[in-house]
């Protein structure tokens, strides 16, 4: 999965032209490039379960773990699944609400940046997901960027009231007595999908990507033509596709309430709510996220993701941003606001790096680590992203594809290497 505060935001370099620049260093708030690096930890944490097992294949891997692997599969699932993709979504709200007040106050447009923004993140995107590695999120993040646009305006309890709107409406399913039996069997899909990753060309991986649907293989239960199995198999995928941009969506208007509310812009004025916001909101959601791990019950699993994950992103966003900025000095989160101010550089490696080690056109290592070696590399290539970010951002402004997003956004090149003064 699923980022940068160049996803996010836009904290960029001052100017006094006309059209919108980014905004100066000093302007930046520095806890919140900390706290998106180290959820790009937690990120490659879990889209190593897919790296290495298929974006379907890791569904059924847990039965097949045991010893030290399941412990930390369990704990993988726990502390980070479901919860660090929202981190990222909603600071891409936070975002995008500081982008639209500083044009506001500056009386600059904004409209037609930002969607000239999502328009160079969908292709970004759509690039990414078919031809580099099918676990990609910046397809999604345009387009639900492309509908926050319409609400960016509106006050922090209207745009509050629609994200509850959503929430509910995507947790509601659970709510639906089921049972074991009544979900949806991937396992066909997932064993093609294993195959082809892991003893096919790049060719024909790109292909698999491009078109290949995973509700093609389902046993509906009954009777059905070709067609009529395609059409159902068409509508399973474009309605999972269109539930993962409204879960987005909403976490981006979760993200505006809270920057409209100025709550993670003065931390100190704050503290006391932000304090119990972490206690309360982390408890919950993994106490939901834990009985999703403990149990087999599918209601409980529902929630546990759907609602106990950014129940528990909310938390990690006040306490981590707390922490950060008490801590700001430090060697760890200064790594991890290098690591964070390069995020969507840092993200797009980790999928050209780890599809590299693992698909057949690599070294074809699908599934032959296992987690802990899986969870070592990821740690050591996040180390080793800390120092290259801080060593790059010494020289130049922007992360390679930062530099490229926002000079395509204003339609001018950005100031690429930094000035040096000359020392007298």
């Amino acid at each position: 999965m699923q980022l940068s505060k160049d996803i996010e935001s836009d904290h960029e370099n001052k100017s006094t032209k006309a059209s919108l620049s980014p905004i100066d260093l000093g302007e930046r708030l520095h806890h919140i490039d900390s706290l998106r690096g180290f959820a790009i930890l937690g990120i490659l944490l879990v889209n190593m379960l897919s790296f290495q097992y298929g974006s379907i294949g890791i569904e059924g891997i847990r039965s097949e773990l045991s010893g030290l692997d399941a412990m930390l599969y369990d704990l993988i699932e726990w502390l980070f699944q479901g919860s660090f993709y929202p981190v990222f979504s909603m600071l891409f709200g936070f975002g995008a609400v500081i982008m639209w007040e500083r044009a506001a106050q500056k009386g600059r447009p904004f409209k037609r940046v930002f969607l000239r923004r999502m328009i160079i993140l969908l292709v970004m995107g759509y690039t990414h997901l078919h031809f580099i590695w099918d676990g990609d999120i910046l397809f999604t993040y345009a387009m639900a960027g492309l509908v926050l646009t319409f609400f960016i305006k509106r006050k922090a309890i209207t745009v509050l009231v629609w994200a509850l709107v959503l929430a509910f409406l995507l947790n509601a399913p659970g709510l639906i007595p089921s049972t074991e039996e009544d979900e949806i069997d991937l396992s066909t899909y997932s064993e093609l999908e294993r195959t082809i990753l892991s003893e096919g060309t790049y060719a024909e991986i790109t292909s698999h990507r491009l078109t290949a649907n995973p509700f093609e293989k389902i046993d509906l239960g009954f009777e059905m033509g070709s067609m009529e199995h395609q059409l159902f198999a068409d509508f399973l995928n474009f309605f999972n596709t269109l539930t993962i941009t409204m879960q987005a969506f909403m976490l981006f208007l979760i993200g505006a309430f809270i920057a409209k509310k100025k709550w993670l812009h003065r931390l100190s004025e704050n503290r006391g709510l932000l304090v119990k916001v972490t206690l309360i909101f982390i408890t919950v959601g993994l106490a939901l996220k834990g009985s999703m791990i403990l149990t087999d019950n599918v209601m409980l699993d529902y929630f546990g993701y759907l609602l106990g994950g950014p129940l528990a992103a909310i938390g990690y966003i006040t306490g981590l941003s707390l922490f950060f900025a008490k801590f700001h000095s430090s060697n760890l989160v200064q790594g991890f606001n290098s690591l964070g101010r390069m995020a969507l550089t840092n993200y797009l490696t980790h999928s050209v790096i780890m599809t590299t080690i693992f698909y057949g056109y690599g070294f074809g290592l699908l599934g032959e680590l296992g987690i802990l070696i899986g969870s070592l590399m990821a740690i050591a290539l996040i180390v080793l992203q800390m120092f290259f970010s801080k060593w790059w951002l010494s020289r130049y402004q922007f992360g390679p594809m930062e530099w490229l997003w926002r000079s395509g956004t204003y339609l001018k090149v950005q100031p690429f290497r930094k000035i040096e003064r000359n020392k007298s």
